[in-house]
């Protein structure tokens, strides 16, 4: 039900260290694309973009995430971030997908893009050139970015020329930017074997060691990623960052009060706290017990792998994430009440976190507790505005409670971000509900075009064809709907009032 994120609990924190400068407004955009429609699909870069985000927001970097987006999606997201970013001192942009170059410049690889010629690509992708062009005239006093994105070229096979054009072109760094690639200019890189990139994972890694400056923690990836790639990828940089060493995390802790820094911070925010772990064997037990829960919850074994995140959590009781994932392996076992408790603590150490209030959300929408649920969905949209099922779920809530202008808005919504056939079908209901019988027969036969199949649109078309007194059709689609649901006595109850 839900893609895995397989990551190392980490802390980032953008600010120069050794300074009295200390830089607070962050601004990150990150994309992940991988439900390729042509291209082939890629199982990580959502996990990637997922764990980036969460780890972002628990340090207090206002956050835009975007997954699987298409060319004009991706734009908007850019042309979005980049003027935000004027009220911001540091900006970061990370994208893992596809990527190419072509003459010279790089592109990512939109979700619907059919690129069955070179010539489209500056066409039909997006230029990485664009967040350059707005981080420069932002003028932030740091910016990095960051692309996963030089997987191999799925299309260029039918483009009749050499494999001379995989992998990323270098671009130029502006003053106070780095620009870091998974690998080397020309080559590619690898989607990596567990459930997140082998680069994203080793950057993750090291991106939290308040020992380590900016160069270092690159280079740390770069030795980690050539070894286990057996040097067949091998990351690469560009930085034209001035002044003092540029630290990721400048929280740096003495042995004297390792105790203290490893409680929870007064305002509940783990951002506050850079290391969570008594020692270095518990970082260890910690990452273990993480990373054997993860693939039993891949393998469907959530009994197995809430076990295992406890037991993560025992060695480092702030781990965000373990918190995250024994609440989804509760909530799969259908204890919701339990996984209830998991999302309250993720929300007490991240409070930003998009994906925590929208399964707790989920969680109180199954158990009943609409207003509840609609409070933590109205919360998802303030972190991440273009959550789709948060419009969706929040619409049956206000459905359920007889609210049904409040509903049709927030269909209106979800259909603008992700149209479906389910979605179409509750707006219908929405208008029944506000007697616009016309407009609801158009949603109807939306829905009934995404999915023939589905009896209850075929039942409740009925209802809009009877107050259209459309007697023929209604009786038409009520049968139609019980040789769907022969055993639905809703149906044949219905088929009686029409025969009288």
């Amino acid at each position: 039900m839900i893609s895995k994120i397989f990551l190392f609990v980490i802390y980032l924190l953008l600010s120069l260290n050794g300074t009295a400068q200390s830089y607070q407004k962050r601004l990150a955009l990150v994309v992940g694309n991988g439900e390729y429609q042509h291209g082939g699909k890629l199982p990580n870069p959502v996990n990637d973009v997922r764990a980036m985000a969460i780890s972002l927001r628990s340090l207090g970097f206002e956050v835009m995430k975007f997954e699987n987006v298409t060319q004009t999606q991706l734009k908007q997201a850019i042309n979005s971030f980049g003027l935000k970013l004027k009220d911001f001192e540091v900006g970061l942009f990370y994208y893992a997908g596809h990527g190419i170059q072509n003459k010279g410049r790089n592109y990512m690889i939109p979700v619907e893009a059919d690129l069955l010629a070179e010539e489209q690509v500056e066409f039909d992708c997006v230029a990485a050139d664009r967040v350059l062009a707005f981080m420069e005239a932002a003028s932030t006093k740091v910016n990095m970015i960051i692309m996963d994105a030089c997987r191999n070229n799925p299309f260029e096979r039918s483009w009749h020329r050499s494999g001379a054009g995989n992998g990323l072109a270098v671009m130029d760094a502006p003053t106070g930017t780095l620009i870091a690639y998974a690998t080397a200019p020309g080559k590619v890189a690898s989607d990596g074997a567990s459930s997140n990139g082998l680069y994203t994972s080793s950057l993750l890694k090291y991106m939290n060691d308040p020992a380590l400056n900016i160069e270092q923690v690159f280079k740390k990836v770069r030795t980690e990623v050539t070894e286990k790639s057996l040097g067949a990828q091998v990351p690469w940089e560009t930085t034209s960052l001035t002044g003092d060493d540029f630290f990721l995390n400048t929280k740096k802790i003495s042995s004297t009060n390792q105790t203290q820094a490893n409680k929870p911070a007064g305002n509940g925010n783990s951002g506050e706290v850079s290391r969570t772990f008594e020692t270095e064997a518990d970082e260890t037990k910690a990452t273990e017990y993480y990373t054997l829960a993860s693939k039993k919850y891949d393998e469907f074994l959530y009994e197995e792998a809430m076990a295992g995140y406890s037991e993560a959590i025992k060695f480092n009781p702030l781990y965000t994430l373990a918190y995250l994932w024994r609440g989804h392996s509760k909530y799969a076992l259908k204890m919701y009440e339990e996984s209830v408790h998991d999302y309250n603590k993720v929300i007490q150490l991240s409070p930003g976190d998009a994906e925590a209030y929208y399964y707790r959300g989920s969680a109180k929408y199954v158990m009943l507790k609409d207003n509840e649920a609609i409070t933590d969905f109205t919360f998802t949209l303030k972190y991440e505005p273009r959550h789709a099922k948060a419009f969706y779920y929040r619409g049956l809530c206000y459905y359920n409670l007889n609210k049904a202008g409040a509903a049709l808005a927030d269909f209106d919504e979800a259909i603008a971000l992700a149209p479906d056939a389910i979605t179409y079908y509750w707006r219908a209901n929405s208008l029944l509900l506000l007697k616009e019988y016309t407009r609801a027969l158009a949603d109807f036969n939306k829905a009934l075009e995404l999915n023939s199949k589905h009896a209850d649109s075929y039942f409740w078309r009925a209802h809009a064809f009877e107050n259209l007194k459309q007697q023929a059709n209604a009786k038409n689609d009520v049968t139609k709907a019980i040789s769907l649901d022969p055993d639905n006595k809703l149906y044949s109850e219905y088929m009686k009032k029409l025969n009288e």
